[in-house]
């Protein structure tokens, strides 16, 4: 059964869909792991690192983006949920020039307009706003996990916003990556996503959750080598629980994201990128292993 692992942020521009593509590739080419991505960000950034321009406007036209599979799925009558998915995506290769078994639900610039939709239609149900609302993000969240038998882990890419479909990937999650920059307005959007990842109502209700019980890690993003990001990333840590690895600002894992035809190992493609990428992708692992084991 898959580990559901969603990376999210309030705030756009922290890196959420690289940090989700780095962790395919990390955790189905070190862990040998079978991976799914599903991209929520209607910004399809991570499809169009993963599948490349030209693929993902193939699948938008063909009607297998992630707001086709969420329209014709959410009565749960299409016969196979499996035609919606991309599989062995990504530049990425096994040393011996196999792909990495990275499958992809690949995102939609329309995905918001259709949530939309099918709030209306779950309206003709019930008057009652809250409960449509809850009941399109159990729908969501049931689609969400249709695919957890088939993959060892499911990575989610969220949007910054607080669509339906992002909420549900908040809730399956077992837990939430929250890439940040080191950066003030990068505290504040830390802060209001940990409330939504722990469904407090204010902070101090939040602080009540010892940081090794909460079921999200802070992972700091383009790290620069000066005091000021150093003294930003310590405050975050001393109210947030805080990956020791840390990604640095760096040109090598920059150029990592331009799909190519020809494929590299993972060590080829992050260059001098892949040692920090390596130590986020270790202790991200181990945590899961220690969670499967409590």
């Amino acid at each position: 059964m898959a580990h559901f692992l969603s990376v999210a942020n309030r705030k756009g521009g922290v890196g959420k869909s690289t940090t989700a593509v780095m962790l395919a590739h990390a955790f189905a080419a070190w862990g040998g792991k079978r991976v799914l991505v599903m991209d929520l960000d209607s910004q399809c950034n991570a499809s169009l690192i993963l599948m490349g321009g030209e693929a993902w406007s193939e699948a938008r036209k063909k009607g297998l983006t992630i707001s086709d599979y969420f329209f014709d799925l959410f009565d749960e009558t299409y016969p196979e949920p499996r035609d919606f998915l991309a599989h062995n995506v990504g530049d990425v290769r096994q040393a011996s020039g196999k792909p990495l078994a990275i499958s992809l639900l690949p995102g939609s610039l329309m995905l918001e307009d259709v949530q939309g939709e099918l709030y209306v239609k779950e309206a003709r149900q019930s008057k009652d706003p809250e409960v449509v609302g809850q009941r399109v993000r159990g729908r969501l969240e049931r689609l969400l996990r249709r695919f957890e038998q088939s993959y060892d882990v499911v990575i989610l890419d969220c949007p910054p916003g607080l669509s339906f479909a992002a909420l549900a990937a908040l809730k399956i999650a077992d837990r939430v990556i929250v890439p940040f920059r080191p950066d003030y307005v990068s505290q504040l959007a830390v802060d209001r996503i940990a409330l939504l990842i722990e469904e407090k109502r204010n902070e101090a209700d939040l602080a009540d959750i010892p940081l090794a019980d909460r079921r999200y890690a802070c992972l700091a993003n383009g790290v620069r080598p000066t005091g000021k990001d150093r003294l930003l990333i310590e405050e975050i840590g001393l109210l947030h629980p805080l990956l020791e690895a840390q990604i640095p600002h760096s040109d090598a894992i920059a150029n990592a994201f331009d799909w190519e035809a020809q494929g590299k190992t993972i060590e080829e493609k992050y260059g001098a990128g892949a040692v920090p990428l390596r130590a986020v992708y270790d202790e991200i692992a181990h945590s899961f292993l220690m969670q499967r084991a409590a």
